[in-house]
């Protein structure tokens, strides 16, 4: 009997393919925001405001993303996907500058990248869909990797499949997931 895999893997890019290295703390110092999500809290003001926070926030992605370091099995996950024809998609709520760092600088291959840029972000369902859309596969046919809520619901919320990578910050959410990894190597137990 052949296999059947997934058509499409949507994996998350900070915490899941790219070690967290943010200090989203500073961050929000440096921004002037009181809001526990920098994001949601920058989308709340005014537009020209809006627009110079955005600005600043894609600076600091920029410097993090040129220090950014791989989760273990990071590369061999993607190259082990891309093997086996099955897509290989970034939904990240960060700006397209900085993935683009990231993956120039470590060599990631995926199909596409879905950004803040493209879609309204997670935990919105429409980066994900984009995704599927773009792929020409169905929700049924996806997998969401990510290592946190929003991730999961956005998968839920499209009707993917999803995937909880662990960490000792995310325990809490691992009921909600379908799957849950203890490294990106577990991706290979979904295949099968």
């Amino acid at each position: 009997m052949k296999a059947t895999y997934p058509d499409l893997f949507v994996f998350d890019l900070d915490g899941t393919l790219i070690r967290l290295n943010i200090d989203f703390e500073a961050v929000r110092r440096a921004l002037g925001l009181k809001g526990r999500y920098i994001l949601e809290s920058i989308f709340k003001l005014p537009e020209e405001e809006r627009r110079r926070r955005l600005e600043l926030l894609k600076r600091f992605e920029i410097e993090y993303a040129k220090r950014a370091e791989p989760m273990p099995y990071a590369g061999y996950v993607l190259d082990l996907l891309g093997d086996l024809g099955i897509g290989r998609c970034i939904v990240t709520r960060n700006c397209r500058e900085s993935v683009d760092i990231v993956l120039e600088r470590l060599g990631f291959e995926v199909d596409f990248v879905v950004t803040r840029d493209d879609a309204k972000p997670k935990p919105s369902p429409e980066p994900i869909k984009l995704a599927i859309e773009r792929f020409g596969t169905s929700p049924k046919g996806t997998i969401v990797v990510g290592d946190y809520v929003f991730d999961i619901v956005a998968g839920k919320r499209a009707g993917a499949r999803t995937a909880l990578l662990l960490n000792e910050r995310n325990l809490k959410f691992a009921r909600m997931a379908d799957y849950v990894l203890k490294s990106l190597k577990d991706v290979e137990n979904l295949l099968r």
